[in-house]
């Protein structure tokens, strides 16, 4: 009986060999398998050519030395993309689907420009970057120099900025389409301009989002009247009040400066 038993346990230890052996050469194979194609989906602000550039994945002479998480590290290193999945599909090809960082806002300093997303977060503006028309937030008050992957949510002046551009898109978004500017005036009063209005909308501090409640509703009530072409300025400063800044030019309805 213990003859048997032994017999029993060293076929099994050599069919357990065995298939130690087989799934190693099946890896093997698998390894050797040489990549030939790599298709790329979920990009919107580049190409998928300049995304595989960036990663260094246009070489089609280096596929062989690639693992799909080697691809996946590279691909995911850039700025734009907040995550990618990538896998094997048929034959000898690799799909790579990413899913790109929400931009927010585009952030001047000094002359510098910057992509904000939708965490604050700064991003570096390529040339060859596409849709990137977002509202411009212009002078804040920064403390210590700008740094591209840093977050701004400790930031009062970009965090009320953006508080500002959210408000505007949730209530309005044709208004929030004429969202050209948000100048915040290095901590003064936060002026706002629209593509829709040659003159500027005094929002000042504190109250911001009511004060947009305030200026949907006028902007509503002022869009395609003639008094536009007069108004130097909208002033909504003052406690729920609203000026309106009229320019000195003689009309036929007799519009004088207020």
């Amino acid at each position: 009986m213990k003859k048997v038993i032994q017999i029993l346990n060293v076929l099994l230890l050599l069919v357990a060999a065995g298939g130690v052996f087989y799934l190693a050469a099946v890896l093997k194979n698998g390894n050797d398998s040489k990549i030939e194609l790599i298709s790329f989906e979920g990009n919107s602000h580049l190409t998928k050519e300049q995304y595989l550039n960036y990663a260094n994945l246009t070489d089609k002479n280096s596929y062989a030395d690639l693992s799909i998480q080697i691809i996946k590290d590279r691909i995911e290193k850039h700025p734009y993309i907040e995550r990618a999945d990538v896998r094997f599909e048929s034959g000898n090809s690799i799909s790579i689907r990413i899913i790109e960082k929400k931009f927010d806002s585009i952030l001047l300093e000094k002359e510098n420009q910057y992509i904000l997303t939708d965490d604050l977060q700064v991003l570096p503006v390529f040339p060859q970057t596409k849709k990137i028309d977002y509202p411009i937030i212009s002078n804040p008050v920064l403390y210590g120099d700008l740094k591209v992957l840093s977050v701004l949510k400790k930031n009062q002046d970009i965090v009320t900025a953006s508080k500002i551009i959210s408000a505007i898109k949730l209530i309005n978004p044709e208004l929030y389409d004429s969202l050209s500017s948000i100048d915040l005036e290095n901590g003064g009063d936060i002026v706002i301009y629209l593509s829709s209005a040659d003159y500027p909308v005094k929002l000042g501090r504190g109250n911001e989002l009511r004060k947009v409640v305030y200026l949907n509703n006028l902007w509503n009530f002022l869009k395609g009247k003639e008094i536009n072409k007069y108004l130097d300025y909208v002033d909504l400063r003052y406690g729920g009040h609203v000026y309106l800044g009229i320019s000195e030019t003689d009309t036929e309805e007799g519009i004088k400066k207020s």
